[in-house]
């Protein structure tokens, strides 16, 4: 997954894909395509140490795009 926080140091934590397997049960989320107009819900784990506050989120829908920022 292309999915990345960021703390206030600008430090960046990656999107741990197993823990997010477990969060979501036995939804496929992850390894479903998703059709334009269609959407899904699911979890996504961060992989940060313990009193870590996330300050921004850079998500993508692919490796190769630009993916969009949220604070």
């Amino acid at each position: 997954m292309a999915q990345f926080v960021y703390d206030s140091s600008g430090r960046k934590y990656s999107a741990d894909s197993t823990a997010g397997m477990y969060a979501n049960g036995d939804s496929n989320v992850f390894y479903n395509d998703i059709n334009p107009g269609n959407t899904v819900h699911g979890v996504i784990v961060f992989d940060m140490p313990r009193g870590v506050t996330p300050v921004r989120a850079v998500l993508h829908d692919s490796l190769f795009s630009n993916g969009v920022s949220r604070r």
